[in-house]
């Protein structure tokens, strides 16, 4: 007998540790794309190539794409990243380490995955009841998506994922905008009016 929570007698329950294999964290660099993330977060904040303790809170708010801290609307607190990361990472210098390379607190993270380290998950809400109210308020999320996962979760957040990322002259201000609208085809309409030339 056949039923609805399964195809063929298979059930997809996705990855065995849930949404921390979909979430941003320094503990999460098994693929590539979060190496060079953290490599250009790194470069930016440290450009001699040297992380010193004091850098640490600068790197950690590049990475995790300048999280808001405070309080929210709903009644919960924020934080710019995982406390526990930031102890981590400090944790790495001693007074005969006083700096890290990209190399070093790479393979120091890397080796903290293996040993199981948990992402944190971004909540946002500790209550349902206050999850669903907002809902019903239509109150909107404080964290964007990329603040929250390391990769899109539907097909639909694949659009513009990467709009903001740009820098120099590939930065767009706003890349989405609209093209064309019924105001501006009625000033095209006036310029052309107004020039003699013809509306058709």
């Amino acid at each position: 007998m056949a039923t609805s929570a399964g195809f063929f007698g298979l059930t997809a329950h996705g990855p065995t540790n849930g949404l921390a294999a979909t979430t941003l964290s320094v503990f999460n660099m098994d693929h590539p794309h979060d190496q060079a993330w953290l490599r250009k977060c790194f470069e930016t904040v440290c450009p001699n190539g040297e992380l010193q303790a004091s850098a640490v809170n600068d790197l950690l708010r590049c990475f995790y794409h300048q999280r808001p801290e405070g309080p929210t609307m709903s009644g919960s607190y924020l934080q710019p990243f995982p406390p526990h990361e930031m102890e981590f990472i400090c944790g790495l210098f001693s007074a005969e380490r006083l700096s890290l390379r990209y190399e070093e607190l790479l393979d120091e993270l890397c080796a903290a995955q293996e040993h199981f380290a948990s992402p944190t998950p971004a909540v946002e809400y500790s209550s349902n009841l206050t999850l669903r109210s907002d809902k019903t308020k239509h109150t909107r999320a404080v964290l964007a998506p990329q603040q929250v996962s390391r990769a899109p979760l539907t097909t639909a957040q694949e659009i513009g994922w990467e709009a903001g990322t740009a820098t120099g002259e590939q930065a767009m201000h706003h890349p989405f905008h609209l093209r064309t609208s019924a105001n501006t085809q009625f000033q095209d309409a006036v310029e052309k009016h107004t020039w003699g030339r013809s509306i058709g």
